[in-house]
């Protein structure tokens, strides 16, 4: 739905309840913000699109432990980032992002993936209410 109705809090603690139960669990932020992981860091963590724009975008050159962050009781959390405000599309970042995922491996390494979409419509409809 619309921002600021508690879609990263409860991201968040779905997270730290699936670790409870004993699941390895990845938590995607998906804002330009990159605030998702946040309480489950403690901090702001640096986005895959800024992480891939100081490697000139070659995807190759990175490693998990360069985009990866762990969290609270082992949660694993990567914040896909995104343009700024009207100058691009968000879907793209996020296609991005799962793609390092998937060259790393760590969907299949993973029980629970959980995506914080942004709140607001753009890319006609990457998220909607």
């Amino acid at each position: 739905g619309k921002g600021g109705i508690g879609k990263s809090t409860t991201s968040s603690n779905l997270s730290a309840a699936f670790t409870k139960l004993g699941k390895k669990v990845l938590q995607i932020g998906c804002d330009p913000k990159h605030d998702s992981t946040f309480t489950l860091t403690g901090r702001l963590v640096p986005t895959v699109i800024d992480t891939l724009k100081e490697v000139d975008f070659h995807a190759g050159e990175l490693r998990p432990e360069d985009f990866v962050y762990e969290g609270y009781n082992g949660v694993k959390c990567v914040e896909a980032g995104g343009p700024p405000a009207g100058t691009g599309c968000g879907g793209y970042v996020v296609g991005q992002t799962v793609k390092l995922l998937k060259q790393h491996h760590l969907l299949e390494e993973t029980d629970v993936v959980l995506f914080d979409v942004l709140g607001d419509v753009v890319c006609g409809g990457f998220a909607m209410p």
